[in-house]
């Protein structure tokens, strides 16, 4: 295999950008391919800057590719020692042809040449066999894998890293990618880049977010009641009490935490199995293979997802193609006995992806539901399954995404920090007309997800943790500007070796019309951006006309030439800024007379223990929100901390599936639903 070579392309644009590492240096050895006639590469893995430094979470590497669902560029961001190996020796690895060597096992050692080794003992393995396995021959590495599914073609496999239990990455199918390589594994036996020290600056504001705390507490699962909170798009309420019990389930289980390198608050958790096994698991896996398939119980949910981790598969792909499955048999469309609230059923269907029958469900939602006639019952996102929502900002996240659904999986704004946040804030100095607070009002969502997608994609750029960022951020841990000085990489720095927050986002800018571009040449058109079933929330005004003109987007949702003329500037930031905002003023209250009344105040997640057996508690209503939370902060001061930063409310509040803002009145006989989270994961 081919020794390291340095970057270079006729396109200045691109180099300047793939100077940035990580996901700029992915995106740029797509389009030199197309530039210079070449096919695409069929899988590219790349590091950040923040993971050469050693920088505290920053530990993942970019794996993309063409995803087999849809045809469209993806990426992933991959856990585990691979990122940190792989800095010691290259910035990104392309990988092209194909290997006929049984079990080929790619190894990048110290020296940074691959080698090809054949490992026919691997064939047919699960991702934490082939870990082991290669383990034994190879000794400490970074490492990347696929189990029997990615080996059959699955068009949902995915990558797994080597930890133990592993972590998985790849919506869209890139595992099926390795596995058309003719690859099993990836391994880098090169030493790992020195991490960073314990202690620091970005060590302390990690460790001074509530929000980060919370999420190391809930392990993500407090978001299973944060759903049922906001209820479904159709206006029907979901079950908060039993989404809490579930999670309430899941922590009581045995489990330990697990994080990136150098995070203080790790929120990774890991489930000890009554065989003995360790699992992993997090919220955007469970969601789709427990409540959404009628399955309650914590056990039940974490066993699908063994079956989906051992096979090599998506879950959140798999959850679709098994709801439509279920769907299908109530309306007699296949045989078989009804699937909803059958674990066994659900985990015999997924095991056959590594058997016999591939076929039943190996070419993921969209084929199965053309199959089946459904189509109209699925939310498909170029190729890909999604989510609808009830909060826009996701919505219209997903679907303009140019890089995938998961990207955009971090939601700090909106619902979960906008009433009583730092919204308007955060995203200064662009402004924000009146109402952007709230997740089902269309005005001003375009402009939030144009400078979230910015973000997102700067952030992982580097390898940081999105989530922490995201967290930071919320909280006024610290300010764009600042996040951007501890972690934007040296090319854009200023001359006193600092960073602004507008720098920052302006790569990210860059790297979402880049993106585009590359869509662009593979054959994506303005439908792809709207997809059926979320056309009408998308044609509200402040959707997706707005992100369009803000993105420097034409008619058709390709990059217009003023928007490709300024990637790699900060002037890209300005093609369209929107005028100024008129100031925004709070809504008059009714007046009411006050009098002693009742109110029920539920804890979820990081609240429900400090919150736990709270009766009704009395005050002076109707009042303000951030008057009752003071009240409820005086009775239990052990949730001050989670409750207010001084007259700012930190939990999103929800009353019957509404989000409330800190100035809203609370009434008697309201029931608040409390909870500190970051959204996603």
């Amino acid at each position: 295999m081919g020794a390291v070579a340095a970057f270079t392309t006729r396109d200045a644009r691109l180099a300047r950008v793939g100077a940035w590492s990580g996901s700029a240096l992915a995106v740029a050895l797509f389009l030199r391919a197309l530039d210079a006639g070449d096919p695409p590469p069929g899988l590219v893995v790349a590091v950040g800057e923040g993971v050469r430094t050693g920088l505290p979470t920053a530990a993942r590497a970019t794996v993309a590719g063409i995803a087999p669902l849809g045809g469209r560029y993806a990426e992933g961001a991959c856990g585990g020692e691979l990122a940190g190996r792989l800095a010691r020796v290259a910035d990104a690895l392309e990988l092209r042809g194909r290997s006929d060597l049984p079990g080929a096992v790619l190894d990048i050692g110290p020296d940074g040449v691959g080698r090809l080794v054949a490992m026919p003992e691997l064939v047919g393995l699960g991702p934490r066999a082939t870990a082991r396995a290669v383990e034994s021959r190879f000794g400490s590495r970074g490492l990347l894998c696929i189990g029997p599914a990615g080996e059959r073609g699955v068009a949902f496999a995915n990558l797994a890293s080597g930890e133990d239990p592993p972590s998985f990455v790849g919506r869209g199918g890139l595992g099926a990618l390795l596995g058309a390589s003719g690859l099993k594994a990836l391994v880098v036996t090169a030493d790992p880049v020195d991490a960073a020290g314990s202690e620091g600056p970005l060590i302390a504001s990690l460790r001074a977010s509530p929000r980060l705390r919370a999420r190391a507490d809930g392990g993500t699962f407090e978001l299973l009641a944060v759903s049922a909170a906001r209820g479904a798009p159709d206006g029907s309420g979901g079950d908060v009490d039993a989404a809490e019990r579930l999670a309430g389930e899941l922590g009581a289980s045995d489990h330990h935490r697990r994080g990136c390198r150098g995070c203080p608050t790790p929120c990774g958790w890991v489930f000890e199995r009554p065989d003995g096994r360790r699992q992993g698991g997090r919220f955007s896996a469970l969601r789709p293979l427990g409540p959404a398939l009628g399955l309650g119980d914590g056990e039940d949910a974490l066993a699908l997802m063994a079956a989906c981790d051992a096979v090599g598969v998506d879950a959140k792909e798999a959850g679709a193609c098994l709801a439509l499955e279920a769907r299908a048999r109530e309306l007699g469309l296949r045989s078989g006995p009804p699937l909803a609230g059958d674990a066994d059923g659900a985990r015999r269907l997924v095991e056959d992806l590594a058997g016999a029958d591939v076929a039943r469900l190996g070419g993921g939602a969209r084929a199965l539901a053309e199959e089946l006639g459904l189509t109209e019952v699925l939310r498909l996102v170029r190729g890909t399954s999604a989510q609808d929502e009830t909060d826009l900002t996701l919505v219209l996240g997903q679907c303009v995404s140019a890089r995938g659904v998961d990207p955009m999986r971090s939601s700090p704004l909106g619902g979960l920090v906008g009433f009583g946040g730092r919204l308007r804030e955060l995203l200064a100095p662009l402004p924000l007309p009146p109402g952007a607070e709230d997740p089902a009002n269309p005005a001003g969502t375009g402009r939030i997800v144009w400078w979230h997608e910015n973000l997102s994609a700067a952030l992982d750029m580097t390898g940081f943790c999105a989530f922490s960022a995201a967290a930071l951020l919320a909280d006024g841990v610290c300010t764009l500007d600042e996040l951007a000085g501890a972690i934007a990489p040296g090319a854009l720095r200023e001359g006193d070796g600092g960073a602004r927050g507008r720098a920052l986002l302006a790569a990210g800018a860059s790297l979402a019309v880049l993106q585009r571009e590359l869509n662009a040449r593979l054959g994506a058109g303005d439908e792809e951006d709207r997809p059926p079933w979320a056309a009408a929330s998308l044609a509200r005004e402040g959707m997706w006309d707005e992100y369009r003109r803000l993105r420097g987007l034409d008619e058709e949702g390709r990059p217009t030439p003023q928007a490709g003329a300024a990637v790699g500037e900060e002037a890209l930031l300005d093609l369209h800024r929107p005028p100024a905002e008129p100031e925004a003023s709070l809504p008059v209250q009714p007046v009411a007379p006050r009098a002693q009344g009742r109110i029920r105040l539920c804890g979820l997640g990081a609240l429900a223990r400090p919150l736990a057996g709270l009766e009704p508690i009395e005050c002076r209503l109707p009042a303000p929100l951030a008057e009752v939370l003071a009240v409820l902060a005086d009775l239990r001061p052990g949730a001050r901390a989670l409750l207010l930063e001084g007259a700012r409310v930190l939990p999103a509040v929800y009353r019957d599936g509404r989000p409330v803002a800190a100035h809203e009145l609370v009434f008697e006989g309201d029931r608040l639903d409390l909870v500190v989270a970051i959204g996603g994961g």
